[in-house]
This record gives structure tokens, C-alpha cells and sequence, in this order.
């Protein structure tokens, strides 16, 4: 099994009256001595917005793919989707993982389920922040930040955030580091 760090980009905060933007992934894999982000095998693609979905200014100015230009450089949300199925089938057994999960896997699942009729990746997901605070003792991120950091966590470099490759690389970085960071515990 593999854990598939996934990102998104959307028009706003609602799968189904919002359009999804972008999707980045890339697999978490289990090698002979630690998890690693497998660079590889990753995947993005930008959607051309649905027909009559709303878009969020606030939600365009963090990502920066306007309407106008997704329209001339995205691809349909089908076709799209089928080229997300068409990666990830070929992964085998794996669960989606992202910062925070309650956001990405909805939109992936309501696309995959509207444009595919079925979801490749499932209907659960794997939410990073849970397992580090839970990890770490702390119910809060402000502690987490802090313990992290105590114990020699290394962020890795994002030279663009809010693209979905990138942050997807950040997040599966992030969690190959909290995985390997649990077997120790547990040894």
C-alpha cells in the first residue's frame, strides 16, 4: 500500500457549486528502509471550469488561474478525470493523504463520481495534520509547529505555493518524514 499525497485547486469551497482548478499527486512509497516521495510517478492537470459554477475572487487570488486562461489551457473536467483514473489505477492499493483532507478528497471524489460515475482513490483519506498532532501529543497546529521543529523536522522548499504539484510534493514530504518519525517511535 502507498499513500497518495494529493492537492487541489478549486474556484471555492464547495465541490459541485465550485469548480475544480488543478490536481496535483505524487506517491508516498515504503522502500527497503524508509518512506519516500516517489518523483517519478507525478501527476497534474489544470480543468476548465464547470458551466455555471461560482468563482471566488479570493479563491482565484491565492491560486492564480483565472477563468479566461483555464478556458484556453484546461482540459475538460472528463477528460481530466480520466487522465487522474488513468494514473492512479495502475498505483494499486493506496490511500489519498493531504493537509488538510477535508478539503482536497471531497473535490476529487465529487468529480470523479459527476464526470467518471465511480471515485479511483475511494471515499477515505488519510488527513496529515491528524496524524502529526495526534503523533506529536498536541490538538492544536501552533504546537505542532513547534514540536516539529524540536524534533529536527525539515519543511521542504515550495517555490510555489497554491499549485498542486507543489504543494502536493510539500505535503508527501511531510508525511514520508511523520511516517518514518512513527516507526522509529515504535521501535
Amino acid at each position: 500500500m502507498l499513500y497518495l499525497s494529493i492537492d487541489v485547486e478549486a474556484s471555492g469551497p464547495f465541490p459541485g457549486t465550485h469548480s475544480l482548478v488543478s490536481i496535483g499527486a505524487v506517491p508516498v512509497v515504503r522502500t527497503a528502509t524508509e518512506w519516500e516521495l516517489d518523483r517519478t510517478r507525478t501527476f497534474y492537470v489544470e480543468l476548465q471550469p464547470m458551466e455555471g459554477a461560482a468563482e471566488d475572487p479570493e479563491a482565484t487570488a491565492i491560486h492564480g488561474l483565472s477563468t479566461e486562461y483555464l478556458r484556453q489551457h484546461g482540459l475538460p473536467p472528463r477528460e481530466a478525470m480520466e487522465r487522474f483514473r488513468d494514473y492512479v489505477l495502475p498505483l494499486g492499493e493506496l490511500r489519498t493523504a493531504a493537509w488538510p483532507i477535508s478539503f482536497d478528497h471531497p473535490y476529487v471524489g465529487w468529480y470523479a463520481q459527476r464526470f467518471l460515475g465511480s471515485n479511483p482513490v475511494g471515499h477515505t483519506g488519510f488527513d496529515i495534520p491528524s496524524f502529526a498532532m495526534g503523533l506529536f501529543h498536541c490538538t492544536s497546529r501552533e504546537p505542532l509547529r513547534q514540536r516539529l521543529l524540536a524534533a529536527g523536522f525539515v519543511a521542504a522548499v515550495n517555490p510555489h505555493k497554491h499549485h498542486a504539484l507543489e504543494d502536493a510534493l510539500e505535503q508527501g514530504h511531510t508525511l514520508a518524514w511523520l511516517l518514518n518519525r512513527a516507526e522509529q517511535l515504535e521501535r
